[in-house]
């Protein structure tokens, strides 16, 4: 693999080293002040320049994602917040909404609190305030190549309810600033269940700033009400922070690659002197056919969510009434995949904007 811009096999790296842990690693522990007290948490750091915390308190989702020391996500005020302070009811997930790079929004509700056949159903879901179980870290030398990974299950039942379980493996290579996520969502019970998934990706300063830029394939984008129209020749822009602002959020129907994926990107080309970085997301189209973007500049909360998902976001109710809402069968499993990359130069962010070009 390469290392340092020099191309090692396992048994040239081993001549180097005295343990694989001086380039890098998986590290466990548990917070012990404040709102996090008695949270796990596991890091992972590899000699590639990423440097990353899973939470298996909080559904296995990633709080901090750094690059070279360089923050890559947004982190709301609230710190990563143990789930015995979750509400579910209304709007109360936004107390616990840490940000960071991913929060799984789901998997009964992503949206608007409402009321869908009897049921109340709170901002978003429970599935990012659900501990995960059978929680686990490896890692495995796959010829010369290198890399660690952390599983984990985490499980939304009630009795007389829906029961849906979501198994989580994400894997990160030492000699690439990249992560994947593969998750299987499988119903567990023994009826037909509404299944609404959100990955709620949110990007920060310094990717975000006033010269960055959205850039996707081929897609049509719909504004979600009146402010989001307002912005709309706008939506792939960015601003300096802006007090007041509005939030506005679009969806994007982004055409599939060869490889049946979505690609879209948030780059910064003016970032360190125009050095350039940016953070590509490709996710699967057919378990995930929509992108939301999340486009918040205000003051302290200045981020862009891009969130692929299966449905419109616009809670349970609405998406059963206009025909999106989807199901799982009792027994039947359903795979999404992503994969985030870091941009790490101009060079590449051209390369992908000409990728993008040929696309359109």
């Amino acid at each position: 693999m390469e290392l340092f811009s020099k191309k090692l096999n396992k048994q040239e790296i081993f001549k180097r080293i005295g343990d694989i842990s001086q380039l890098g690693g998986i590290k466990k522990y548990i917070f012990s002040d404040g709102v996090s007290s008695g949270m796990r948490a596991i890091d992972i750091k590899t000699p590639g320049g990423l440097d990353l915390t899973i939470l298996p308190d909080r559904g296995m989702d990633i709080s901090n994602f750094f690059y070279k020391s360089i923050p890559l996500c947004w982190k709301s005020s609230t710190r990563e917040t143990s789930p015995s302070y979750y509400n579910n009811s209304g709007y109360e997930w936004l107390k616990t909404f840490f940000g960071g790079f991913l929060t799984t929004c789901g998997l009964l509700n992503t949206g608007p609190p409402n009321t869908d056949e009897g049921e109340e159903l709170g901002l978003h879901g429970r599935i990012s305030n659900i501990s995960a179980y059978n929680v686990n870290t490896f890692d495995e030398w796959k010829d010369d190549e290198y890399c660690m990974f952390v599983e984990g299950r985490v499980r939304e039942a009630s009795v007389f309810g829906n029961k849906l379980e979501l198994y989580r493996k994400v894997t990160v290579p030492v000699s690439e600033p990249k992560i994947i996520i593969e998750d299987t969502v499988e119903n567990i019970g023994h009826k037909i269940s509404p299944l609404m998934i959100l990955y709620h990706i949110n990007i920060g300063y310094p990717v975000i700033d006033e010269n960055a830029e959205l850039i996707e394939g081929k897609a049509d984008v719909i504004p979600r009400d009146e402010e989001a129209k307002n912005g709309f020749k706008e939506f792939n822009r960015f601003s300096e922070p802006v007090k007041d602002y509005k939030e506005k959020v679009y969806y994007h129907d982004i055409e599939s690659d060869s490889e049946g994926n979505s690609n879209i990107a948030i780059v910064n080309d003016s970032f360190n002197n125009k050095e350039g970085l940016g953070i590509l997301l490709k996710f699967n189209k057919d378990n995930l056919p929509y992108l939301a973007q999340w486009k918040q500049l205000g003051t302290g909360e200045y981020v862009c969510g891009i969130e692929p998902c299966n449905n419109f976001a616009m809670g349970r109710k609405t998406e059963r009434e206009t025909g999106r809402l989807k199901f799982i069968e009792p027994g039947q499993k359903i795979k999404l995949r992503l994969e985030a990359v870091i941009l790490k130069s101009n060079y590449e962010i051209k390369k992908l904007k000409q990728q993008f070009v040929n696309l359109n």
